[in-house]
């Protein structure tokens, strides 16, 4: 399949997505864009969650993200198996921008308070950031590719790639300015290991 576009999205960690969050987005308001192709409910290809895109205020977004199911964990750590018990509904505003030839997106919750539920993408913003994927917009396909934790922490450990971060509880939080995001997003975006093809999401749009 030819892929017509392709971008960064800004996401919130899910449980298949990195964990590599920044504090700081990607662009301000003047690079807001708007995006009809986005519109619509998108399908994972190996699961029932669905992302539904609905135009909201101004230049955003509004963000219907369904999981069907969601691992619970039992007492006892790693060792016990989780039990898979209902997911949640839950929503998010989503703000998407432009980079020379990159399509970003920007997720935020679009609730007040920011409880925890049975949805691994809203958990995620229990740490409010967000995070990094490269993907490729079809017409009726969306495949992403998220930026992989173990080989930026690697190249930070070695010395190859310098942001400023620091590490709280399991997370990798970037605290790099603007500036410095699109910087390593410029030189590290087409690069196959920052964003393994092998760990690609496939969507499919049911409306």
């Amino acid at each position: 399949m030819k892929f017509l576009k392709w971008g960064i999205l800004v996401l919130a960690a899910t449980t298949w997505l990195s964990c590599v969050v920044s504090l700081l987005p990607l662009f301000d308001d003047g690079y807001l864009v708007s995006e009809p192709g986005l519109l619509g409910t998108w399908k994972l290809v190996d699961s029932a969650d669905t992302w539904s895109f609905e135009k909201a205020e101004g230049m955003e977004y509004l963000l219907t993200q369904r999981q069907v199911e969601y691992d619970l964990e039992k007492p006892g750590g790693l060792e016990t198996p989780s039990i898979k018990v209902p997911g949640d509904t839950v929503r998010l505003r989503a703000r998407l921008g432009r980079l020379g030839a990159g399509l970003f997106l920007d997720l935020i919750p679009a609730e007040k308070d920011n409880p925890g539920v049975r949805n691994d993408l809203y958990n995620a913003h229990m740490i409010p950031g967000h995070t990094l994927a490269r993907i490729w917009l079809d017409k009726d396909s969306l495949r992403i590719v998220f930026l992989d934790e173990d080989w930026l922490t690697e190249a930070i450990k070695d010395g190859r790639i310098v942001l400023t971060h620091v590490e709280a509880k399991g997370w990798l939080v970037l605290t790099a300015p603007t500036s410095g995001l699109q910087t390593f997003i410029l030189k590290y975006g087409e690069d196959k290991k920052a964003f393994p093809l092998q760990s690609a999401e496939e969507l499919l749009r049911v409306k």
